[in-house]
């Protein structure tokens, strides 16, 4: 007697797979964008300016920020597909905002490269102050990404339990 393998491959399994896959990707982009914020502030940054020096990390920073802000792309996509999925207005403004801060970080870091001398390694003094305020639109990122799982995790029992039943209908 041949086993009937087609269930397994029903519409309801799929929609079911699709939609747990989806949360493990969105954590997995959430924990790549703000956990490698998060180790390149507080580890990596402290430890290279203690071997080679402020300015000569702030070279390799400058280097490093442009991979993060192609993953904070990434994150704001994430999170606006996420706000679809889930008809969400606290969501969609929450992307918005990040939207704003990355836009604002991209445009802050092409004004920052400017005013490096890669030739000489070297920045002008005002450099400090204007890098103050990319600090501190990094720091409402980082508040924005300290935020989301409270929000994803918290309803994401509520959605599990409804696509459990909507794949046993």
């Amino acid at each position: 007697m041949q086993e009937n393998h087609s269930s397994s491959h029903s519409p309801g399994s799929l929609v079911a797979l699709r939609h747990a896959i989806w949360p493990y990707i969105l954590c997995l982009v959430w924990g790549i964008w703000w956990g490698g914020l998060c180790f390149y502030a507080v580890v990596v940054v402290p430890i290279g300016t203690e071997l080679i020096g402020s300015v000569e990390q702030g070279f390799i920073t400058q280097q490093v920020t442009q991979w993060h802000n192609a993953l904070s792309i990434l994150a704001v996509l994430c999170l606006c597909i996420e706000a679809g999925r889930r008809r969400s207005r606290l969501l969609w403004g929450t992307g918005a905002i990040l939207a704003i801060v990355v836009v604002c970080e991209f445009v802050w870091h092409i004004r920052l490269t400017a005013l490096m001398d890669f030739q000489d390694q070297s920045v002008p003094e005002h450099f400090y102050g204007e890098h103050a305020i990319y600090l501190w639109m990094t720091a409402v990122e980082w508040g924005i990404g300290l935020l989301l799982p409270v929000y994803f995790f918290a309803s994401g029992a509520e959605q599990m339990k409804s696509v459990e039943s909507e794949s046993t209908q």
